[in-house]
């Protein structure tokens, strides 16, 4: 897949640090792992600068958010959505919350471009 000349720090918003890079590299293995039998133009994880709120071992807990996005494209100029089946987005989100312990949210960006554009920044 296309990959940004600045590597992941493309894919952080907010503070690029050592733990940060860590937990979006481990998110992007699983994403390309489970959407590569759709072979997508591209397909990713994006690590948010906000945080949010919700339970681990029964405990309010204050965690990661990650984007994954997939996108159809012939030449970059323009791109559409992955029909990604649902099922495979449940196993993406089950596998990023229970094997990456700082991700607490997993939404999946439906933006076509344009208006967007590929990559997060």
């Amino acid at each position: 897949m296309p990959f940004p000349g600045p590597g992941l720090a493309t894919r952080i918003i907010g503070e690029v640090t050592p733990r940060r890079v860590k937990v979006l590299r481990q998110a992007t293995e699983i994403v390309e792992e489970e959407i590569k039998e759709l072979r997508p133009f591209q397909a990713f994880a994006v690590l948010l600068k906000d945080k949010a709120t919700g339970i681990r071992g029964g405990k309010r807990f204050f965690g990661n958010i990650i984007v994954v996005r997939s996108v159809e494209s012939k030449d970059a100029m323009t791109a559409s959505v992955t029909r990604v089946p649902w099922r495979i987005l449940e196993k993406i989100r089950d596998r990023i919350t229970e094997e990456v312990p700082q991700v607490i949210k997993v939404l999946f960006d439906i933006t076509p471009k344009p208006p967007s554009t590929i990559e997060f920044i």
